[in-house]
């Protein structure tokens, strides 16, 4: 009789857990293939291959075909947003810190804010630059669906049929579970507590072999002079996004499409968010307003096999 076998580790930041119908060597895989990740696309580590090219100054880097093919699809987000998911975002988001509650000032911003682009970023076979030499790349927006969607593959090639992949809140579910009833994902929205924002649940998604992706702005936020401030900074500007969205929710079958499209949807606010998501072939949306009223676009109830939300 199959059994889930279950590892939790820390990576990226934050915990992970994997839990799938696998023996506990393929977990041991997994927990290696997501160290490599780290490595892979951090900014900050100086063996990194992204810290290389962001370091270039302009010039062509060796990167590696798995790093550019990465690159090629963020950007390919990039564009489908409008700009409203930018992987340039580096060079403003290090102004920021929402752990310590900085607020950088505003001219270092606008500074920084010139040289975002997604367009000064170039490809080509396995060799990468960035044309605005002050220009920084951050994955960070896309790097757990990227790094979730690979955990998928190794799992399906061990032989799971059954399993759930959490990369800090990144939700990506194998087949339902083990005795054939859905996985049942919380939806999180932000409640204040003693000057900051904490997640409460307040609604969740049954899937099978989904993924539930949600950004709020609950996420690394604080209140400053009865504003929130959170973690989602507008490219437009390179402060936190003006929206009436609190939470938006991908469910996708391919877990980089929660990360590439939730930020997106923030920033677009609920009516343009969910024009977006119903022009999207592959993806469903679920919004929470400020107003607390909870939109989806037209897949989310009923249907059996999809998905359905529930209070």
């Amino acid at each position: 009789m199959r059994q889930l076998n279950s590892i939790t580790f820390r990576r990226f930041d934050t915990v992970c857990s994997v839990a799938a119908d696998v023996d506990d060597g393929a977990l041991a895989e997994v927990k290696a293939l997501c160290e490599r990740y780290e490595l892979l696309l951090s900014r900050f580590d100086p063996n990194s291959k992204l810290f290389a090219l962001n370091a270039a100054a302009g010039e062509w880097v060796e990167v590696g075909e798995e790093l550019t093919g990465i690159l090629r699809v963020a950007l390919w987000y990039c564009e489908r947003t409008g700009g409203l998911f930018d992987v340039t975002m580096g060079s403003v988001c290090r102004l920021w810190d929402f752990k310590r509650e900085i607020v950088p000032d505003a001219d270092m911003v606008a500074e920084a804010l010139a040289h975002v682009n997604w367009r000064n970023v170039r490809v080509d076979g396995a060799r990468a630059r960035i044309a605005d030499q002050q220009a920084s790349i951050d994955l960070g927006g896309i790097a757990k669906g990227v790094i979730a969607d690979g955990v998928a593959e190794l799992l399906r090639g061990c032989g799971a049929t059954a399993g759930v992949i959490n990369l800090g809140g990144n939700v990506l579910t194998l087949g339902g579970k083990l005795d054939g009833s859905p996985w049942r994902v919380g939806l999180r929205a932000p409640v204040p507590s003693g000057g900051k924002l904490e997640a409460a649940s307040f609604a969740s998604v049954a899937v099978r072999g989904k993924s539930v992706v949600t950004s709020g702005v609950y996420e690394r936020a604080f209140v400053r002079d009865g504003r929130v401030l959170h973690h989602i900074l507008d490219p437009r500007t390179g402060l936190p996004a003006v929206t009436d969205v609190l939470s938006a929710t991908v469910v996708s079958g391919a877990s980089i499409d929660g990360d590439g499209f939730t930020t997106a949807l923030v920033v677009m606010g609920a009516a343009r968010a969910l024009a977006f998501a119903e022009q999207t072939p592959g993806i469903e949306a679920i919004i929470l307003t400020i107003q607390g009223q909870l939109l989806h676009t037209g897949g989310v109830e009923g249907e059996a096999g999809r998905f359905s939300v529930s209070a």
